[in-house]
């Protein structure tokens, strides 16, 4: 990208500018952004610089020596209430505040994504020499995700960026769990409903036990013997849900039937709309959008965005409307885990939407001047920016995928917006 040097009398309102000095050196939330105010214009003349970076591209105006000079900028004032300086980092302190509380929740959030996926796997391998055990376990683990659900009305599906996730059973359940809950909540299903959803979303795939590994986890496209044998794992989750015998008739839906969709095209029944159990329907459309983003068959690895618009243009009548409009609304236009470029070209990562504008959602911001744990999680609602376009992990350098702590797995989890209680 073209950058120009330019002396600081020559800055001006519209110019993308880029400051070369450490970021607790100068009171800008960034160090790369384009003036805006006069108060930035003000306190960059102040800055003792001589020269600054500028990038045309991304400019509003002309930066050419024939443009008329400007005004020579104000004398400086040692009066905190006149000195744009010191209001600026003011600003930028309470900044680094309400950051640091985003922060924190968000790890509080990862917390708990990391315990919930340990008692998973603790029950899943308990499963078969002591079943009741491990269903009392399941219950547990899904009635206190239920609560932390309910206390608050106002959660929000929240990514958690967890770097290594080796054990993908385990956390795709979890997954499946946290957005299923999450839609349940806002489809007004009470507390009994809603821990039936959970223990079928954990329970979903119980039957991929009896289903051989290459067949699991083959990359290309199955066989059609392939195809067959793994769709049989809906009969098999069936089989030992019933065997255990104190899972309930709504849980083992669940398992026998998320696979089936209301135009009659799923398996293994080819089942049609009434005879499919609201639960069920939900089960279904989240596993198939965390499937699109993280399964290991040929599907694959489409970013959520990708996922979300795969689902609703080309596969809609698969789904019941209302679950997958409510799926949608609270995913957002730019679901969370989407990399995305802003409108001023910075390259961010969505943790999760804003529900007053799906367009603005939050966002953790690449900022290779800033300390990685520092990094900036914005709300775009509260900034003078707006998203240009998604991004594929494919179109990033090593560097950013590093700092924004990319996988090639994406987790998810819910979020109160006043921070969830740990356990």
């Amino acid at each position: 990208m073209s950058k120009e040097t330019v002396d600081t009398s020559q800055l001006r309102i519209g110019l993308f500018i880029h400051l070369d000095l450490p970021w607790m050196s100068h009171p800008f939330v960034t160090s790369s952004f384009k003036i805006r105010t006069q108060k930035q214009l003000d306190v960059l003349r102040s800055l003792g610089i001589e020269q600054i970076r500028i990038d045309p591209a991304r400019s509003d105006a002309p930066s050419s020596a024939a443009d008329p000079p400007p005004e020579p900028p104000p004398a400086p004032t040692d009066a905190v209430g006149g000195d744009p300086a010191a209001a600026l980092w003011e600003e930028k302190q309470q900044r680094i505040r309400v950051l640091k509380e985003r922060r924190t929740r968000l790890n509080q959030c990862a917390k708990r994504y990391t315990q919930s996926v340990g008692s998973v796997r603790k029950l899943m391998a308990n499963l078969r020499a002591s079943p009741m055990q491990a269903v009392e376990e399941a219950q547990g683990l899904v009635v206190g995700m239920v609560e932390d659900l309910t206390d608050d009305q106002e959660t929000t599906v929240q990514l958690v960026n967890l770097k290594h996730q080796d054990e993908n059973s385990y956390f795709h359940a979890i997954n499946v769990i946290a957005l299923a809950l999450v839609v349940g909540q806002k489809l007004n299903l009470e507390s009994a409903q809603l821990r039936q959803l959970g223990l079928g979303a954990l329970f979903h795939d119980l039957g991929h036990q009896k289903v051989p590994y290459q067949i699991l986890h083959k990359k290309g496209e199955l066989t059609r013997p392939e195809r067959l044998l793994y769709e049989q794992h809906t009969r098999y989750g069936t089989e030992i849900a019933r065997a255990i015998g104190t899972l309930p008739p709504g849980v083992v839906e669940v398992i026998a039937k998320h696979h089936e969709h209301q135009d009659g095209s799923g398996f293994p029944g080819g089942l049609r709309a009434a005879d499919i159990g609201l639960l069920t329907r939900i089960v279904t459309v989240v596993n198939r959008y965390d499937n699109l983003c993280n399964g290991l068959g040929a599907e694959r690895g489409l970013s959520p965005h990708q996922a979300i618009s795969r689902m609703y243009s080309k596969e809609r009548a698969c789904y019941d409307p209302k679950v997958l409009t409510t799926f949608i609304t609270n995913l957002g236009v730019y679901p969370p885990g989407t990399v995305v470029r802003l409108n001023d070209e910075r390259i961010a990562l969505v943790i999760s939407l804003n529900a007053a504008d799906l367009l603005k959602p939050n966002v953790l911001l690449y900022s290779p001047d800033i300390p990685k744990e520092e990094s900036l999680v914005l709300n775009l609602a509260e900034e003078d920016v707006g998203i240009r376009e998604s991004l594929c992990q494919s179109d990033l350098s090593q560097d950013q995928l590093e700092y924004l702590n990319l996988s090639d797995k994406l987790s998810y989890y819910f979020q109160s917006s006043s921070g969830a209680k740990t356990r």
